[in-house]
């Protein structure tokens, strides 16, 4: 049987055909999974940052809400502390005003009679000698200055004579201006001296 020459070239152009659509196809394949896989990783890393923002978002607000926990916890203990120093305050008030109000009494006592124009004359005459040379001045509280003019005039010794702006409860302050030193002989410091040694000694003192 004779081979017909044109369908031999038909079969031959059909071959080639064939192949070309194998190839076009098998690279339409390859090109579609790449791009799948490329769409596939672009949304896990999507996701992924999506995940990370919203952990993050999370771990903001756990961290926020933590921070806010402590700072409430703290107020609260600061507020604690201050109320137990605050009635620790108090009652040491009530001790002290009890303890010391019957001192008050004495000294009070003690400033009418002789013996506390005996103790200015001692205590200005040997603060005034420590002081040594230079412009001196005394101060006392305004209900002292007849005993203490008394004194003044009496020695012959020459100071300033004024009237103490804060309250003593008797004693004085002698000053030296020339030198710039002052001594505190005055009932309140005293008394304040006192106060503190009690409260060391009676474990009232607050730190």
């Amino acid at each position: 049987m004779d081979v017909v020459p044109g369908r031999v070239f038909m079969n031959k152009i059909e071959e080639k055909f064939n192949k070309f659509s194998y190839m076009v196809m098998k690279e339409a394949d390859a090109k579609k999974k790449e791009m799948i896989s490329k769409a596939e990783k672009e949304r896990a890393e999507m996701i992924s940052e999506k995940e990370r923002i919203l952990l993050k978002k999370a771990y903001d607000h756990i961290h926020e809400a933590i921070a806010k926990i402590e700072k409430e916890h703290n107020e609260e203990v600061s507020k604690a502390i201050l109320a137990s120093k605050q009635a620790v305050f108090n009652r040491r008030q009530e001790i002290l005003e009890s303890v010391f109000s019957n001192v008050r009494k004495k000294l009070d006592i003690f400033k009418q009679s002789e013996e506390y124009k005996v103790f200015m004359i001692e205590t200005i005459m040997k603060g005034l000698e420590k002081t040594g040379q230079g412009e001196k001045q005394v101060f006392i509280d305004g209900e002292d200055i007849p005993i203490v003019e008394e004194i003044k005039a009496k020695s012959g010794v020459t100071f300033d004579l004024l009237e103490s702006e804060e309250q003593l409860l008797g004693g004085c302050l002698i000053c030296n201006k020339t030198k710039g030193i002052m001594y505190d002989y005055s009932f309140v410091n005293r008394l304040e001296a006192e106060k503190s040694a009690f409260l060391e000694n009676y474990g009232l003192s607050i730190d």
